[in-house]
C-alpha cells in the first residue's frame, strides 16, 4: 500500500472517531470545542474556528477557536458577504484563498484586515454549516503562511462541516428543551403539568434516539422509537418515495397522501423521506422532524464507517497467518499497516456474530486508537494488533451493542510466529465454544487442552489419545468416593502422598488406599509413563469440561 493510501485510511479512521464522539455530546460548548479541536487536527491546520450566523444583524460571529492567539481574532464579528468568513457564512458554498492579504476577489474591511494581520493569517478555507436548508454558521481553518488547497482538502472540510452542523444543532435543541423544562419547574403555577410532561418526553425521546445512533443499531430501531412516540408506524423511503429502505412495521408502504412525510435532510444532503400512515398535528410533526434528523445523523455515521472499510484486511491477514512468508515478507506486510514497529503482537480469533459480522469488523477497526488489521477469516474474525490496552477494553465495546465477545488470543514477539499464534488462538476459541465460555481466553494458558477439546468438538479426537476416566467416574458415583480428585491432586503434588493428604484434608493412609483403588481400576501402569501422561491430560480436560468439576458457563 502506498504512503498516500495509508494516510487516507488513517484520516478516515480518525474522522470516524471524531464523528462518533460528536454524536454523543449534548451541550453546545462541549460540541463546539470538540469540533474546532478535531477539525484543526484532522486538517493539520494552524487554527480552526466556528462562527454562528445572525441574519437579523447581517453578520457572523466567531464562537469557538483552537490555535488562535489573539483575543481580537477570536471575537471577530464579520459582516455577511465580506472576507472569507462572511462569504462562507452566507451558506452558498465553500471558499478558499491562498493568501488573504492579496486576494482581490474578497471584500476587505480595514479593521478586520488589521486583526487578521495581527494574527498572522494568510491562507483560509471555509465551509458553511447548514441543517435541513437552514444556515447556522461556518467552519474555517487557517494557516500563517500562503498555500494552495487541493480538492481533497475542500471535500474533507466540507464533510467535517456536515457532521459538525448536525451535532451543533442537536446540542442546541437539547439545551433549549432543558431550559424550557427548568423554566417550567420555576413557573409551575403558570404552566400545566401536561406541558412539563410533554417537554420531559421530548428530552427522553432525544436521549433514546442518540443512544440508538451511537450504539450502531439498525435504522429500523430509530423508526421504532419514533413510532412509539407518535403512536403510528413509520417508513423510510428513497427520494422517489416508492422504495422502502426501513420501517417500524412489516406492513405495506402506505400512499403518501394518507399521512405526513418529511425529507430526511442534514447539512445540505437529502437521504430520503420519512412517512407516517396518518396525518400529524403540529406538535407531532415536530417529533417527526427530530426523528428525521437522527435518521440523517445515523446515515452520515454509517457512510463514515463504510469509508473506513476501504482498507480491507483480508489479504493482509491471509498473508501473515498462512505460514508462507519469511521474516522480511511478514515485516513488509506489517509495515503497510503501520504495525512494523510494534514490540509484541496480539492475534485474536473471535467468534463470528452473524448476522452483524460486518458491523463488528467496522466497530473493531474504528474503535482502535492505534493501527490494527481486522478481517473475516474462515468462519471467524481475525485481528492483529500491538495495542494490549485496546484488547483489554474489548468487553466495553461489545457489551453496549448486545454482542457476545468470545475468542482466543495469543501474544508473540516475532512476525514469523504469527501463524502459530493464530492456530493457538483458534484452538482457544474452539475450546471456549465447547465449554460455553465467553470473553477472551489466552491460548497459551489452555495449552494442549485446547487442542484436545477442539479435536473432540470436531470429531477428530482419536480413540485412546487420552485415558478413559469412566472406571473412576463410575466408581465415584456408585461409592460416593473421590478418586478423580485424588488422582488430580496427586499428580499436581508431583506424587507426594503427604502433600496430597494435606490438600485433600485426609490421612496419608487414606490417600494410599485410594491410590491402590485407582490402580485396581485403571491398571498397575496408571502412574508410569506414557500412561501417566494420558491420565493427566484426561483429568485436565475433565476439570474444565462442562459438568466435570470446572465452571461450564463462566467468563474466561
Amino acid at each position: 500500500m502506498s504512503d498516500t493510501s495509508a494516510a487516507d485510511a488513517d484520516w478516515l479512521h480518525r474522522r470516524l472517531q471524531s464523528a462518533t464522539q460528536l454524536t454523543e455530546l449534548r451541550d453546545t460548548e462541549s460540541t463546539l470545542q470538540v469540533v474546532v479541536r478535531h477539525t484543526r487536527g484532522l486538517m493539520d491546520a494552524d487554527m480552526a474556528y466556528v462562527s454562528f450566523t445572525d441574519f437579523d444583524s447581517n453578520e457572523t460571529v466567531i464562537r469557538k477557536t483552537d490555535g488562535v492567539r489573539t483575543g481580537e481574532y477570536a471575537s471577530i464579528r464579520q459582516p455577511l458577504g465580506t472576507g472569507v468568513l462572511g462569504r462562507v457564512a452566507i451558506g452558498h458554498a465553500s471558499y478558499w484563498t491562498s493568501d488573504y492579504r492579496t486576494d482581490e476577489k474578497l471584500h476587505h474591511m480595514g479593521p478586520i484586515d488589521e486583526i487578521v494581520e495581527g494574527e498572522g493569517v494568510r491562507a483560509l478555507l471555509g465551509a458553511p454549516l447548514s441543517v435541513a436548508g437552514r444556515v447556522i454558521g461556518a467552519l474555517l481553518i487557517a494557516f500563517r503562511s500562503p498555500r494552495e488547497f487541493s480538492d481533497t482538502e475542500v471535500d474533507r472540510l466540507e464533510s467535517l462541516a456536515d457532521q459538525a452542523a448536525v451535532a451543533i444543532d442537536n446540542a442546541q435543541r437539547h439545551e433549549q428543551l432543558m431550559a424550557l423544562v427548568e423554566s417550567d419547574v420555576d413557573h409551575r403555577g403558570e404552566r400545566s403539568d401536561t406541558d412539563i410532561a410533554e417537554l420531559s418526553r421530548s428530552l427522553d425521546l432525544d436521549r433514546r434516539l442518540v443512544e440508538a445512533v451511537t450504539s450502531e443499531l439498525p435504522s429500523s430501531s430509530l423508526l421504532a422509537i419514533g413510532a412509539q412516540a407518535l403512536g403510528c408506524d413509520l417508513w423510510l423511503t428513497d427520494l422517489t418515495g416508492t422504495r422502502r429502505l426501513a420501517s417500524s412495521t412489516d406492513r405495506t408502504l402506505p400512499d403518501r397522501t394518507d399521512g405526513t412525510f418529511v425529507t430526511v435532510t442534514a447539512a445540505g444532503q437529502q437521504f430520503g423521506h420519512l412517512l407516517t400512515d396518518r396525518s400529524l398535528n403540529e406538535a407531532e410533526q415536530a417529533v417527526l422532524e427530530r426523528v428525521s434528523l437522527h435518521v440523517a445523523l445515523w446515515m452520515m455515521l454509517t457512510r463514515a464507517r463504510e469509508a473506513v472499510e476501504l482498507r480491507d484486511g483480508t489479504e493482509a491477514v491471509s498473508a501473515l497467518i498462512d505460514g508462507t512468508l519469511d521474516a522480511a515478507g511478514a515485516r513488509s506486510v506489517l509495515e503497510e499497516w503501520w504495525l512494523h514497529q510494534v514490540e509484541r503482537w496480539c492475534v485474536l480469533v473471535l467468534e463470528t456474530p452473524d448476522p452483524v459480522v460486518d458491523r463488528v469488523v467496522r466497530a473493531l477497526s474504528a474503535s482502535s486508537p492505534s493501527p490494527v488489521i481486522v478481517a473475516p477469516h474462515e468462519g471467524h474474525i481475525c485481528v492483529i494488533t500491538g495495542d494490549a490496552r485496546w484488547v483489554d477494553a474489548l468487553p466495553s465495546l461489545f457489551a453496549p451493542r448486545g454482542w457476545t465477545l468470545r475468542g482466543g488470543m495469543t501474544r508473540v514477539d516475532a512476525p514469523t510466529d504469527l501463524p502459530d499464534a493464530h492456530r493457538t488462538a483458534e484452538l482457544a476459541l474452539s475450546a471456549q465454544a465447547t465449554l460455553g465460555w465467553t470473553g477472551l481466553s489466552d491460548g497459551t494458558g489452555l495449552g494442549v487442552v485446547a487442542a484436545v477439546l477442539h479435536l473432540g468438538a470436531s470429531g477428530g479426537l482419536p480413540t485412546g489419545l487420552i485415558a478413559d476416566l469412566t472406571p473412576l467416574t463410575s466408581y465415584d458415583a456408585t461409592h460416593h468416593s473421590d478418586l478423580l480428585r485424588t488422582a488430580d491432586v496427586y499428580f499436581s503434588a508431583d506424587g507426594n502422598v503427604a502433600r496430597t493428604a494435606t490438600v485433600l484434608g485426609v490421612h496419608r493412609n487414606t490417600v494410599r488406599q485410594r491410590l491402590d483403588r485407582i490402580g485396581e481400576l485403571m491398571g498397575k501402569d496408571w502412574n508410569r509413563m506414557p500412561r501417566k501422561l494420558d491420565l493427566q491430560l484426561a483429568l485436565r480436560v475433565h476439570t474444565v469440561a462442562p459438568g466435570g468439576g470446572g465452571a461450564s458457563d463462566r467468563q474466561a
